[in-house]
């Protein structure tokens, strides 16, 4: 059974346990609590105190046939997306490099020929042939495979460089590469040792069914994973942790109590589309040890019948299943009697999304154009093309703040144009209430784990349950009505002040946020 003591070492946040008790409350009577409410308050914390950092925990080695020599390039990147406080890292990239395994999809291997031959669909990542950006560096092609004689299983990939697309450009003429997937170049990994702890138990009331709790005990709650592979920053920072400990060590002797205890734990990372990792006290200056605090997103909700977060997730439609959906939905929403009807903040569909894009209005010097991936597939159930957003933010947040970036957009409103580029979605941002250019305006921040197209709920009130689309003018008065109960509250968290209550925006990793408005508008 979890301690203070165990959850401190394997790096669950002092804040995290606090905001839990805050959530729970007390009650006199016995009850059960959903795991999943601890590891949401873990994630809510952790999202804004930890570094970011790459790790390949099962490497695939990639070789660039173009790159000149062993010569190393650095890229300097933020520690945090979100927070510039945080400074920038030094990551190298060099001729050889390291991707995950999984980012990947052999077609021409024993996993294609289980396939068909074809990707999983919705596959946007490397392909034989094909191309993928490697994050804050250079789009890559495959072009050979080196195989294993035994498994036929994939060994090395032969891959070219194209040194016009550095950085994040997309050079003229040519498509937007849409995989991203993250790397460390080989000759400054670090390799380390990483415990994946996950749930303890199979089920939410253990021994409930069988009387013997033991049995319910999940034999994969522990796997412990060698040779995993980190950028140099993360043993960096490590050593100054590490070295930071001996030395208060050192002093505990002559002066007790001389301050805050440092912990290996302090030191925490997202190791990027893995989950949030924490030091353990038992690494030393040979071998590296992390412990998975929490996985990036819950993976046991879907499980759950009738979980918050597993409905919140079967309520994402795409542009075609929206329609279909509530051709029921509008028989509710349109009279015959009252019970039926759905209450305004949740007929409007307020989804995570990510600005791919960002540019002046040709025609229009306040406006932007973005291109925002919005979660949306076709009626295939493949990814469709972003959207065009056109927005009032020109002079209000750089372009270059803009783009990768998390956000919250309102994707069910009838479609207008904005002097001759028609606008399929809105961002949504708060503002100081200043005029003109003393306005401090700022995007509402989804943390980077919710995918794109998640439905994003009001807490305290069901589920969400949207318009296909709010063109009527009764229905576009719904969204009007909203908007006026939209505030930041006193700890920047986006809110909904409906008849007296406060109700926050909520993703299935915590709640959305500004980056520093606080008791603001939001529009």
């Amino acid at each position: 059974m979890p301690t203070l003591s165990g959850m401190r070492r394997r790096g669950v946040p002092p804040a995290a346990l606090r905001l839990f008790c805050e959530r729970v409350g007390i009650s006199k009577a016995d009850s059960n609590i959903d795991f999943g409410v601890l590891e949401d308050c873990v994630r809510e914390v952790m999202d804004s105190t930890s570094s970011r950092a790459f790790a390949i925990l099962n490497p695939l080695k990639v070789t660039i046939s173009n790159w000149q020599g062993s010569t190393l390039e650095d890229f300097e990147v933020p520690r945090h997306p979100k927070i510039e406080e945080m400074g920038d890292r030094v990551v190298p990239f060099g001729k050889h490099v390291f991707i995950e395994r999984s980012d990947f999809f052999d077609t021409e291997g024993p996993e294609g020929a289980a396939n068909n031959n074809k990707p999983p669909k919705g596959f946007k990542r490397l392909l034989p042939g094909g191309k993928v950006r490697l994050k804050y560096a250079y789009v890559i092609s495959c072009d050979e495979i080196v195989r294993d004689p035994d498994t036929n299983e994939p060994i090395e990939l032969k891959c070219t460089v194209y040194p016009e697309t550095r950085a994040g450009v997309t050079p003229e003429g040519e498509a937007r590469v849409k995989g991203i997937i993250q790397w460390v170049e080989a000759s400054t990994a670090v390799k380390c040792k990483v415990n994946q702890y996950d749930r303890l138990f199979k089920t939410e009331e253990p021994g409930k069914e069988s009387g013997d709790f033991t049995l319910d005990i999940n034999p994969e709650s522990l796997s412990t994973l060698d040779g995993i592979i980190v950028e140099p920053s993360v043993a960096f920072d490590a050593l100054g942790i590490m070295g930071a400990i001996r030395a208060e060590n050192e002093k505990e002797t002559e002066k007790q109590g001389s301050g805050e205890k440092i912990y290996h734990s302090n030191l925490s990372y997202q190791f990027e589309r893995s989950g949030y990792f924490a030091l353990d006290p038992s690494s030393d200056m040979k071998q590296l040890v992390f412990n998975r605090v929490v996985t990036l997103r819950d993976t046991w909700g879907s499980a759950t019948e009738g979980d918050t977060r597993n409905a919140a997730k079967q309520s994402q439609r795409n542009r075609g299943g929206e329609k279909e959906g509530n051709q029921k939905q509008q028989k509710q929403k349109g009279g015959g009697g009252g019970a039926g009807v759905v209450e305004d903040a949740r007929r409007i569909a307020l989804r995570a999304a990510t600005i791919l894009e960002a540019g002046p209005h040709p025609e229009a010097d306040s406006l932007i154009v973005c291109k925002v991936d919005c979660g949306d597939t076709t009626e295939e159930g493949e990814p469709a093309e972003p959207r065009t957003v056109v927005a009032g933010l020109a002079g209000k947040i750089p372009f270059d703040a803009l783009v990768g970036r998390k956000i919250v957009c309102l994707t069910n409103l009838k479609p207008a144009k904005m002097r001759g580029i028609e606008s399929e979605a809105m961002l949504l941002a708060a503002s100081d209430g200043n005029d003109g250019e003393n306005e401090k305006v700022e995007l509402l921040d989804v943390p980077d784990s919710v995918p794109n197209g998640e439905l994003l709920s009001f807490e305290g009130k069901e589920p969400s349950d949207p318009d296909a689309m709010l063109k009527s003018k009764g229905a576009v008065k719904v969204w009007d009505r909203v908007k006026a109960g939209l505030r930041s509250n006193e700890e920047g968290e986006a809110t909904f002040v409906d008849e007296g209550k406060i109700h926050r925006i909520m993703s299935s990793a915590g709640p959305v946020k500004t980056a520093s408005l606080k008791d603001s508008v939001i529009q």
